[in-house]
């Protein structure tokens, strides 16, 4: 007998440090399903309102992978980021073509073209964006396009050969952190993820880790800046992607677990802060959280029994 997608939400687990109801974000998710097969967190049926977009659907996947819960009809929804495709290989925008094609690894499925080229042609113009006053936007495009190699869609880079190099050593503040001016806790995780923990310098793993420790509060967990009095979904999730890169130990892992839980909204999405509206970004950016919190402290429990 098929089982509906609510029904699906019984194999759900919850996480263990985050006071997060995992159910309801689970139920918030699949709510968000158009019947196009897409996601879209502004998604309104009783307003006629039902455009599906890629990065919606691949932060919906993402949330169900991490919650356990099987994806609904994924034919219909590979089938729909297929059409996103053009008949050169190419998408309108770098971010709905690292959406569609990351959706689509998730799912098990391949574009209906190469993507090659017009990947190559997106890593040649972030790679001559210097100056640009956009940072941080910068340097999301760029791991978009590391990821993409990563992911196996287009030829995997050479070990040795970083074509950001110069924009990451451009935008890194001296004292700590990604980008400048006013580097924040987000931008310093995406920029040590496309850098690659392994490819920092001993000197930057160790200015870089002294802002993440000037971000730490104990009332807060993390904020989004040193000098922040508010925290964000992007802080906490960047605050310990950073910690499991460089095996930093959190100071409050109990306060960023609170914290967590207190963006999850009523209908179960969690929102970018405080009692802001839930959207399928920063539910995956919360459950995402929520999973290396549970690494850490498991991996520090593991240590205090040895």
């Amino acid at each position: 007998m098929r089982r509906s997608p609510t029904d699906l939400l019984s194999d759900v687990s919850r996480f263990r440090t985050a006071r997060l109801d995992t159910e309801a974000a689970g139920r918030y998710v699949l709510s968000r399903r158009t019947p196009l097969g897409g996601y879209s967190f502004y998604r309104t049926p009783e307003w006629g309102v039902e455009e599906p977009n890629a990065p919606d659907t691949l932060a919906a996947l993402e949330c169900l992978r991490l919650l356990g819960v099987p994806f609904p009809e994924p034919e219909l929804t590979a089938g729909w980021l297929r059409g996103l495709q053009d008949q050169e290989g190419g998408y309108p925008t770098l971010t709905i073509g690292w959406a569609a094609l990351r959706a689509l690894t998730l799912l098990g499925r391949a574009p209906d073209r190469s993507p090659a080229g017009w990947l190559a042609g997106a890593e040649e113009a972030l790679a001559r964006s210097h100056r640009a006053r956009d940072w941080q936007g910068t340097l999301r495009g760029a791991l978009h396009v590391a990821e993409l190699h990563r992911l196996g869609v287009a030829t995997p880079l050479d070990a040795g050969r970083n074509p950001f190099a110069e924009l990451l050593d451009e935008t890194r503040d001296p004292h700590g952190g990604w980008a400048r001016p006013g580097p924040d806790l987000e931008t310093t995780a995406v920029a040590v993820s496309l850098a690659g923990p392994s490819r920092l310098s001993a000197e930057v793993r160790t200015i870089t880790s002294e802002f993440v420790r000037h971000c730490e509060n104990r009332v807060l967990g993390m904020r989004l800046q040193p000098d922040s009095g508010a925290t964000f979904v992007g802080a906490l999730w960047g605050g310990l992607e950073i910690a499991q890169a460089l095996q930093l130990k959190p100071s409050y892992p109990d306060a960023v677990g609170d914290c967590l839980g207190d963006l999850q909204r009523a209908d179960g999405g969690l929102g970018a802060r405080h009692f802001a509206i839930s959207t399928l970004r920063d539910t995956w950016r919360g459950l995402d959280a929520a999973r290396l919190l549970d690494h850490l402290q498991f991996d520090q429990l593991q240590e205090d029994q040895t």
